[in-house]
């Protein structure tokens, strides 16, 4: 039927019934009736029905890290275009028609809600097209919470999240939620960090990322917005006692293995001025500088107290003794300057080692076995499983060689003991991202790295000579130190000695400087 003859038809059967039909597609007459529109609707009933099959199989069957990426990630951007499709061919037949140009001649669709083919035709599309809506509306809203998965951040990328979602499993956040700590609350940072994942989707798409992925993080959210959502500094009162297991390597020590326990002295708490958390903007507010990116070389610092009394300290050879930093350069001191690897910490071999070896977990009593594995641990390997291979290969030759007789009488404990060295390596080296505890030195402490010398060095002075204190009591008192055999302990406090003599050596030196880690000690 011809529209001519439709519309003829149409009048003849109104003066017969004395009834005006309703037609409601003469507003918009054949708009849809498009090969761009049609397309549209192809594409939305084909991908909308491989969403309502994916979602039967997540919900009834299982649920799939990759099955939840094609479900609410690649999938609806389809749906969405077969639905913009359709919108896209009404505007341009639109456009055509007023212009005058002809288009197909389709014959246009009419609604007659008289005629009960039209009604119940209309009210499955007015149906579908709700189905379609909610569905839609789920899949975004369980899409948005896909993303937010733990999974989702430390799996879907494989090897270049591998490292950190390896640590963050052994953190102590391991329950926490990654984006509680690299987002947080609200719709702001929400939309930063979509449009930053953009960007680091395209770098690990087109392999255009770097190898190891640089610190700190630019523009990370300030801690006092995550951090202090758990952790509030102003209620941390007195002290948190610590014990630390060593176990010699150095010949020239007279003890195998060495103890130190301490109450570290962690304070805060309302307007306290003593305690490390003290520096959290709690007596007074905290400013530095640095001559390097990872915020190692310190140069200068400023407190400014809650009354506004200001201190300036720089070291010697401090480029702003004269004039203060530009802004660009400034940070305010918060959590991360010191906690810089709560949730994604790779430990260094010598520390790995003595926590296994005090946990039984590598028998002390094998001859030589922190030595000879931390020589192990720190040799460069092309690639992890010829790393695991390697280590676990070189410790069996050298007891089979070098230790015979405690070979022979000890397999189980040997097996033990290498698997953990092995775990070690594989919980704390990635070669392929170019990873280990080196690239990203934490800053707790002052062992291994810098720490808390970058600036309790006893080189950060005011004009006036006031120095930032080196003094060891500052921050932790030693309650017992020595051999396990012959502590000494003092509840009041005991100077620090050096498990080997070095003629007070460390008195000046950071301990950094001797202890590297990882290398032979």
């Amino acid at each position: 039927m011809t529209p001519e003859d439709f519309e003829k038809h149409k009048k003849v059967d109104e003066m017969v019934t004395g009834k005006k039909h309703y037609d409601l597609w003469s507003k918009v007459p054949g708009l849809l009736q498009n090969r761009i529109s049609l397309i549209g609707f192809i594409i939305t009933i084909v991908f909308f029905s491989l969403e309502a099959f994916l979602f039967a199989v997540e919900f009834v069957i299982s649920s799939n890290l990759y099955l939840g990426l094609i479900t609410y990630v690649i999938l609806p951007p389809f749906l969405f275009l077969g639905l913009g499709l359709i919108i896209i061919g009404a505007i341009i037949r639109h456009r055509r028609k007023k212009r005058g140009i002809k288009s197909e001649q389709w014959e246009p669709l009419k609604i007659d809600f008289s005629i009960p083919s039209h009604r119940s035709t209309t009210l499955v599309a007015f149906v579908a097209g709700m189905i379609l809506f909610l569905a839609s509306l789920i899949g975004v809203y369980k899409g948005y919470h896909y993303t937010e998965t733990n999974k989702f951040c430390g799996t879907l990328c494989h090897n270049v999240m591998h490292p950190e979602y390896t640590a963050y499993q052994q953190s102590s956040h391991a329950r926490v939620h990654c984006v509680e700590c690299h987002i947080g609350n609200g719709a702001d940072w929400y939309v930063r960090s979509k449009l930053s994942g953009a960007k680091q989707f395209y770098s690990v798409l087109f392999n255009h990322f770097p190898r190891p992925i640089p610190t700190p993080v630019a523009n990370l959210r300030p801690a006092q917005e995550t951090c202090e959502q758990c952790h509030w500094p102003e209620k941390f009162f007195g002290a948190l006692e610590t014990q630390h297991d060593y176990f010699i390597t150095d010949e020239d020590s007279k003890w195998d293995k060495w103890k130190l326990r301490m109450l570290v002295k962690v304070g805060g708490g309302g307007m306290q001025l003593e305690g490390i958390h003290a520096h959290m903007n709690v007596a007074a507010d905290i400013y530095y500088a640095t001559e390097d990116t990872k915020r190692e070389n310190i140069t200068w610092v400023k407190t400014v107290s809650k009354n506004g009394e200001e201190k300036i300290f720089t070291t010697k050879d401090s480029p702003y003794k004269e004039k203060e930093p530009p802004k660009y350069l400034l940070r305010k001191m918060d959590c991360m300057d010191c906690h810089n690897r709560p949730s994604h910490k790779f430990e260094a071999p010598y520390r790995s080692l003595n926590r296994s070896m005090a946990y039984g977990e590598i028998s002390s009593d094998i001859p030589e076995i922190k030595l000879k594995a931390m020589a192990a641990l720190e040799q460069k390997y092309d690639n992890k499983e010829t790393a695991l291979a390697s280590i676990k290969q070189q410790l069996w030759d050298y007891y089979r060689e070098d230790h015979t007789d405690y070979y022979n009488a000890n397999k189980p404990a040997l097996t033990k003991s290498i698997n953990q060295v092995a775990k070690i390596y594989s919980d704390n080296f990635f070669p392929f991202m170019k990873i280990s505890w080196k690239n990203y030195p934490d800053n707790i402490g002052h062992l291994i790295t810098p720490g808390c010398f970058r600036c309790h060095d006893g080189q950060h002075k005011t004009t006036l000579g006031e120095t930032i204190t080196r003094d060891c009591n500052a921050c932790h008192t030693i309650i017992e130190q020595g051999p396990p055999d012959s502590l000494m302990k003092s509840t009041e406090g005991l100077e620090f000695q050096h498990p080997v003599d070095i003629d007070g050596e460390w008195e000046d030196t950071n301990c950094s400087e001797c202890h590297t880690g990882g290398e032979v000690e």
